[in-house]
């Protein structure tokens, strides 16, 4: 399957329907830990604020749309997104004609009919069916901090991934960790949801090392280990990190397709590192920009990582 991160809206002139969906996604994303981009863009704008009825009725829901000012959509921007949400068959037909990629393109929702011209209750009911259609786009997990409820699962999850599993003491110990960043991936929207995965690392000054990647055997090839990626990536960018940091074993080629999709670069080799089996260490990083907004869209299928062992041996089988 696809995981899509970056979304672009688009309407006729960019002023209520595709600025509203954009920040109701990010909204519901921020809400579950997952880190998305979104836009939005007109076929037909002039410069123009958000309406006023779209700017009251978002207020509502604590979203400032004052500073929204409407923009046409671009080649550049269509080929930023991993997905083109349009309100209406004919705005798919319109690209379509402007040779924009008929992959990308989704109806949003079925169909958003334009609340133009009017009433406040009616841009009301278009903004709460524009926030029930975005969240269809984002994956059936979120992303939160480790808690002690969280232990005896990500025990059972390391059993499942690795040769040498960590413990529930050991993880537990993490919860006393002032440099630990702990992420668990739960399924469903909800933080009391079942753990399917987790992220442990650890941020020291500017440097995030990511010490542990595990997700459970019946949530690989969902994109899980990309949205934990991201998070920690997220972490880091708003706690003065710079890098991210992760060693692998060299024959992991899954977990290696990973991180190279995602944006690691190869930094050297720790000849012989791993024990059981023998094995070369791959050091990779990543960096971070302190305001960075783009994150890589890619297929998952084929590239979630059974694991990363940390500074241990230990198998992917």
């Amino acid at each position: 399957m696809s995981v899509f991160s970056r979304f672009l809206f688009v309407c006729t002139g960019n002023t209520c329907r595709s600025p509203m969906a954009a920040a109701l996604l990010v909204r519901a994303a921020d809400a579950r830990g997952l880190a998305v981009q979104a836009q939005s863009a007109g076929l037909f704008t002039d410069g123009s604020p958000a309406a006023d009825p779209a700017i009251e009725v978002m207020a509502e829901r604590g979203v400032d749309l004052t500073a929204h000012r409407s923009q046409n959509i671009t080649p550049e921007l269509c080929d930023w997104a991993d997905v083109i949400a349009v309100m209406s068959l004919q705005h798919k037909q319109l690209l379509a004609i402007q040779g924009v990629d008929s992959r990308k393109i989704i109806v949003l929702g079925g169909g958003i009919p334009d609340p133009y011209g009017g009433s406040v209750e009616v841009y009301r009911a278009t903004r709460d069916r524009l926030a029930d259609a975005v969240t269809e786009l984002l994956p059936s997990l979120s992303v939160v901090p480790m808690t002690a409820a969280h232990l005896p699962a990500l025990a059972a999850i390391e059993a499942a991934c690795f040769s040498q599993p960590w413990s529930a003491e050991g993880l537990a110990a993490e919860l006393q960790n002032p440099t630990a960043v702990f992420l668990v991936a739960v399924e469903g929207d909800s933080p009391d949801g079942a753990p399917i995965g987790y992220l442990g690392a650890h941020q020291v000054v500017d440097e995030c090392d990511i010490a542990r990647i595990a997700v459970h055997p019946e949530w690989r090839g969902r994109g899980t280990g990309f949205w934990l990626l991201s998070a920690a990536r997220q972490y880091a960018q708003t706690h003065g990190g710079v890098r991210l940091t992760l060693e692998v074993r060299r024959g992991n080629a899954v977990a290696r397709a990973l991180y190279e999709r995602f944006g690691f670069t190869v930094d050297g080799v720790r000849p012989r590192f791993y024990e059981s089996p023998r094995e070369d260490a791959v050091l990779y990083s990543l960096r971070v920009e302190p305001h960075e907004t783009e994150l890589r869209g890619f297929e998952a299928q084929h590239i979630e990582p059974q694991g990363i062992e940390p500074n241990k041996g230990g198998d992917f089988s």
